[in-house]
């Protein structure tokens, strides 16, 4: 297997990977969106009863427009910076589950109304670097007598569990578009102009009575060309090969520690396979 890389930003990656099956690509697909562990708040503890503004001796209810378990969800849903280095899941910590620093981290909210609560007002307590990735996001509307109070608690799964833990997302594969051209008797200029024509991602350009390929890896094999030229003077052969390889990550790790983390386990898992098969008597 041979990969190369055409992007990689850190949220997004874009590779071509050679050389390789369509169920090898495929695994490496379901491992991304699967399996790659990161921090998302799993339990949200709510103030119950009146609060109290210290500043101006108001008091204000502790509820909100929406249900607990709707705020508790949107909570869930939020980004959070994980380092797979320092934070492990509480079965494998050695708390045993009971809850430290490696395996957990502990977030505030404390708003008075009105005013909307964003994803800034969720704050970590401890370690400033782990605040939410997109503070711009907003979670509920509190009305003029309303006050929300609240500690959440992260904790490191998989999307295999829940989907607030999935770390990659718009994980596709297409096998690699081979595009050939070769003028048929019969096939007209005109022929060639409608097939520039229908191309939607318009990689099919028609001048000096020539029709040629800009860019093949962009085709989406849709079969708009071959479907024009009834003389056949264009096909689109998929390769079995040879595929386009494309995700984003929502922030909470890199799209390169994404990746890493997903062949690293893969490769865990069929050595794992493998030592047990060769245990069978």
């Amino acid at each position: 297997m041979q990969v190369t890389i055409q992007e990689l930003t850190t949220r997004h990656a874009s590779l071509e990977i050679d050389e390789a099956s369509a169920n090898r690509v495929n695994a490496i697909r379901r491992t991304l969106i699967a399996d790659v562990p990161k921090l998302a708040i799993e339990d949200v503890e709510f103030h119950l009863g009146p609060i109290r503004d210290e500043a101006t001796g108001k008091d204000y209810d502790s509820s909100t427009s929406m249900f607990d378990e709707a705020v508790a969800l949107r909570l869930g849903l939020l980004p959070l910076p994980t380092d797979l280095g320092q934070f492990r899941r509480k079965s494998e910590c050695t708390c045993g589950g009971a809850g430290c620093p490696s395996c957990q981290v502990m977030y505030s909210i404390d708003k008075k109304g009105p005013c909307t609560v964003y994803a800034r007002d969720v704050v970590p307590l401890g370690d400033p670097s782990l605040a939410v990735l997109e503070p711009e996001v907003p979670i509920v509307r509190l009305g003029a007598h309303q006050a929300l109070l609240a500690y959440a608690t992260a904790i490191v799964g998989s999307a295999r569990d829940h989907a607030k833990w999935q770390v990659a997302h718009a994980v596709g594969m297409s096998p690699y578009p081979h595009v050939k051209i070769a003028k048929k008797a019969g096939c007209s200029d005109a022929c060639l102009r409608r097939v520039s024509g229908v191309c939607p991602v318009k990689i099919l350009p028609y001048a000096d009575g020539k029709l040629s390929v800009t860019d093949e890896s962009k085709c989406i094999l849709c079969g708009a060309c071959e479907k024009e030229c009834e003389h056949g003077s264009i096909t689109v052969v998929p390769d079995e090969h040879k595929f386009l390889f494309e995700f984003e990550t929502d922030g909470s790790l890199s799209a390169r520690e994404a990746l890493r983390y997903a062949l690293k386990d893969l490769k865990r898992r069929f050595e794992e396979l493998r030592e047990a098969v060769q245990a069978i008597p």
